[in-house]
């Protein structure tokens, strides 16, 4: 973009986000005369934190349900003070133990578990790392050598992951071990020392990346949400989509910025689902298609009337899902598209959905998108190319900084390729590589063949994506014992993997071949594979 295109671009992308958030109702009267001198100091103070959703929400409806997890229930003023009490204790944490910056790693499922901690970053400073909860051991010790995590917030059922020699880390328990117990006495600071918001890669190579995310100023890209789905002030929504991955993030930021209702489950349980939208009369369901097909699946006769919106990110939406969750629900399934590094780049609202399944939706504000041949050249309308963005809330880099980033005129790489229609919809075709999502995570069929290269017993292995029925995709593997490892089994594959990768990388598939078919220069044909024939 051209200097003199920018001030033109900032004034429309302004426009934009204060016709979405004024038609949301975020900017109202709620909490009358004191909330509304409340609204510059915090945004000044806590920039768009979590810490300001909560402290703004607690100044505007203090009595309303914040949230309602598997904990039970804390209204906006309890979430105040219960984030706030673990900030207190971050800080001593932090002068008892004489450290330059706090380094907090969360590795929690959704709930207060890992709301309470984003909060607290925000209020007592440094820096946040939201941790794939799918992480092997090796990973996650991996992951608190490289990014030199401090303090760690974890859910018992992970504790066990943990390393036994693990030193300069104190762990506690997700929640329970800082506000049950004891009082402490520290006071916040004025000006928080914002550090980065990290979230990890779905951690298919060796450690997983992490990705390093400012925490916004003026986030444009909100209005790309509420232009698309019909969120309103004071809503009550369901939220699946994990906290840990960016749409889960976000859709929390958006949720305390509005002012809503968070209903959320540890375990996702497609039946206790619908009875959580039916008890607490939902208007918005938050999630992805491997949930929805999961719902969909069920023989239930529950009353969902109260749904206004269904919002998914993480898998493409085939027809066939439009079609199904239309059928179910009503035609109010809108579309979120974007990626860990650089969040939201496209999104398309029910009305659109339904007039062009094949679209990802708009371009949001403040999100410059361009399409690019692979020498570099952008691409007119209406031709395939890779797709590159940039917005406020793109990464940084990454933690590693040997991690390389593919960038063209200062916009980074989806990684995806797709075109952009004559009235200026995205659509996105295919993957630039050959990785597949499994349940919503991100799977390399190649970093499961490194890991199962090393494993005794096995001469030659190849791994390919191949369909599922409850996860849409998972992985296949071949294997050619070698000729003294006929005891190898697919379980004994399957434990290989899982104590290497995280759990979407084990392959759901192990077959025992004589030999792998090869071409003439050597490659393995799939189509050749059982399992894989002429689809291949």
């Amino acid at each position: 973009m051209r200097p003199t295109q920018r001030p033109l671009f900032l004034l429309k992308s302004f426009a934009r986000f204060a016709a979405a958030v004024t038609r949301s109702g975020m900017v109202s009267a709620e909490g009358g005369p004191r909330a509304a001198l409340k609204l510059v100091p915090n945004l000044a103070r806590y920039w768009f934190t979590t810490a300001r959703e909560i402290e703004q929400g607690a100044a505007a409806v203090p009595d309303r349900l914040a949230l309602i997890d598997d904990t039970g229930a804390l209204t906006y003023r309890q979430l105040r003070h219960d984030a706030r009490k673990v900030a207190k204790w971050l800080l001593q944490e932090q002068e008892q133990r004489e450290l330059d910056e706090l380094r907090i790693g969360v590795m929690a499922r959704n709930g207060r578990g890992i709301i309470l901690p984003l909060g607290a970053k925000g209020y007592a400073g440094g820096h946040i790392y939201l941790l794939n909860i799918g992480s092997s051991p090796q990973q996650l010790r991996g992951i608190i050598d490289e990014n030199d995590i401090n303090v760690l917030f974890i859910d018992d059922e992970f504790r066990d992951r943990l390393p036994n020699d693990l030193t300069g880390v104190t762990v506690v328990r997700a929640y329970e071990d800082v506000v049950v117990k004891g009082v402490v006495d520290k006071q916040l600071p004025v000006w928080p020392k914002h550090g980065n918001l990290v979230l990890m890669s779905s951690g298919t190579t060796g450690i997983p990346k992490g990705i390093v995310r400012p925490e916004p100023r003026l986030p444009f890209v909100v209005a790309g949400y509420l232009e698309a789905i019909p969120w309103r002030a004071g809503d009550t929504v369901q939220l699946t989509a994990s906290i840990f991955h960016t749409w889960g993030w976000s859709a929390l930021q958006v949720a305390l910025a509005t002012r809503s209702t968070i209903v959320t489950q540890r375990v996702f349980d497609a039946e206790n689902c619908f009875r959580q939208i039916e008890a607490f009369r939902c208007d918005g369901l938050i999630s992805s298609p491997i949930f929805f097909k999961q719902m969909l699946d069920l023989d239930e006769n529950y009353d969902t009337s109260t749904l206004r919106y269904l919002a998914t990110a993480g898998n493409a939406v085939t027809p066939a899902l439009l079609r199904r969750t239309t059928e179910r629900f009503g035609p109010i399934l809108a579309n979120i598209y974007g990626s860990t590094e650089l969040a939201l780049a496209a999104a398309a609202s029910p009305e659109q959905m339904q007039a062009d399944p094949t679209t990802v939706g708009k371009i949001p504000p403040g999100t410059v998108l361009k399409l690019y041949d692979d020498h570099g050249t952008e691409v007119p309308t209406g031709e395939t190319g890779r797709i590159f963005l940039h917005n406020e809330t793109a990464l940084r880099g990454y933690t590693n900084p040997d991690t390389p980033m593919v960038e063209i005129d200062g916009l980074i790489e989806m990684g995806d390729m797709g075109y952009i229609d004559a009235d200026g919809f995205l659509h996105v075709q295919s993957r630039s590589d050959d990785m597949i999502i499994v349940g919503g995570e991100n799977v390399h069929p190649q970093s499961v063949v490194e890991v199962l290269d090393d494993m005794p017993g096995i001469d030659e292995v190849y791994a390919h994506g191949v369909d599922d029925d409850e996860t849409f995709k998972r992985i296949a593997v071949w294997i050619v014992r070698d000729d003294n490892s006929a005891g190898v089994t697919a379980d004994d594959v399957r434990d290989w993997v899982r104590e290497r990768l995280a759990d979407h990388s084990v392959p759901r598939d192990v077959r025992f071949v004589d030999t792998l078919p090869r071409n003439a220069v050597g490659k393995v044909v799939p189509r050749f594979l059982p399992g894989l024939g002429q689809k291949n």
